[in-house]
């Protein structure tokens, strides 16, 4: 089979390697579509992983093609995406079934080799089961859509709720999607016109960062907004937040800091003030109480929302240079790059044939 492998930061290897057999309650995936997140630029291009060499990826979907000892029959050749977190199943948060905040786990793609590979052996518990009908490449989505869902879980989200949600990514714009399906009054906000353009077309009403503070009066004669997602990781988008939420209302804070965050005296105070609750989210729940992951196979079942429109491009893996000098190109306004493979990556050449 064919892989990418990190062997070092910014030297990611298109190679070859044995096919994995799946052990005791493991299957062998076989990997249609594994998205590029921005934690894959951070990981290939600037921080590197936990070890060299490691084949990243860990937003992924494909079809169990072979079965290790104790598997249920019925998973074979299944359409399925994966939770990518590996829980202990030690610790006292994964007792308590909280696995994203399990105190020693592994992870697909940083810690573990992930799915920038043609076929990959995870755990059965891992899997997340899909309706044959769900695009692969949709499934793909899983992961970013169950994290945003999550963080719509953690703010509380209602009816008929004001709610602003600060970052144009693709986790921004799912967050904004799963508001509106629970009947809220959503704004996207963001720093560049062909981003929010983007935003908009999906429906979603856009705000420019840099005259928010006066659009969050207006809309609200005054009052701010009932929960405000800080989806950037920066100390202005979270200043932002704070400042653009109303006494009593929720900030969700979810954006991935590439610094130190640090709030000015006055915007801390305001937390105190008007009595702001502060939801901290990175991930989602899994086979637990209110499961992320049923919930969005649901809704791409539904086909509620169009998950394909946020794939900007699609990538052979054998293209993974061209790929990731595209993710780094900021001029470009992007949202998900993808790579496929087996028949996903035999449509994508028919599809190029059919332009050219």
């Amino acid at each position: 089979m064919k892989i990418l492998n990190l062997h070092s930061v910014g030297n990611l290897v298109y190679e070859d390697r044995k096919i994995p057999e799946p052990g005791e309650q493991e299957v062998l995936l076989k990997v249609m579509a594994c998205g590029i997140c921005s934690s894959d630029e951070s990981r290939v291009m600037e921080t590197g992983t936990y070890h060299f060499p490691t084949v990243p990826g860990h937003e992924f979907a494909g079809q169990v093609v072979k079965l290790g000892p104790g598997c249920d029959p019925a998973l074979l050749n299944r359409r399925a995406s994966v939770f990518p977190l590996l829980p202990c199943f030690r610790c006292e948060a994964c007792r308590r079934k909280s696995y994203a905040t399990c105190s020693d786990y592994k992870y697909f793609g940083s810690r573990n080799d992930g799915a920038f590979a043609e076929y990959l052996v995870v755990p059965a518990w891992n899997l997340n089961l899909l309706d044959d009908s769900v695009p692969y490449t949709t499934g793909a989505l899983s992961e970013p859509s169950a994290v945003a869902h999550h963080a719509v879980v953690m703010g509380g989200v209602k009816d008929r709720d004001r709610v602003l949600v600060i970052g144009t990514g693709t986790i921004g714009l799912l967050i904004a999607a799963f508001c509106q399906m629970k009947g809220a009054d959503v704004y996207v906000a963001g720093r560049r016109k062909e981003s929010l353009d983007y935003a908009a077309s999906f429906g979603f009403s856009t705000i420019d960062v840099s005259e928010i503070t006066d659009r969050v009066h207006t809309i609200t004669d005054g009052v701010r907004m009932d929960v405000t997602f800080e989806a950037v990781g920066s100390n202005q988008s979270l200043s932002d937040a704070i400042m653009s939420t109303r006494a009593g209302g929720t900030v969700v804070a979810m954006g991935n800091p590439k610094g130190d965050e640090a709030l000015p005296k006055d915007v801390y105070w305001k937390i105190l003030r008007w009595q702001l609750k502060v939801q901290g989210t990175w991930n989602s729940a899994f086979r637990a109480e209110g499961d992320d992951w049923k919930e969005v196979a649901e809704i791409m079942k539904s086909g509620a929302f169009p998950f394909e429109r946020l794939i900007t491009r699609k990538y052979l893996l054998s293209e993974g240079d061209e790929a990731f000098r595209f993710l780094q190109d900021k001029s470009v306004h992007k949202s998900r790059l993808m790579f496929v493979m087996h028949e996903e990556a035999d449509r994508l050449k028919q599809e190029r044939a059919e332009r050219a």
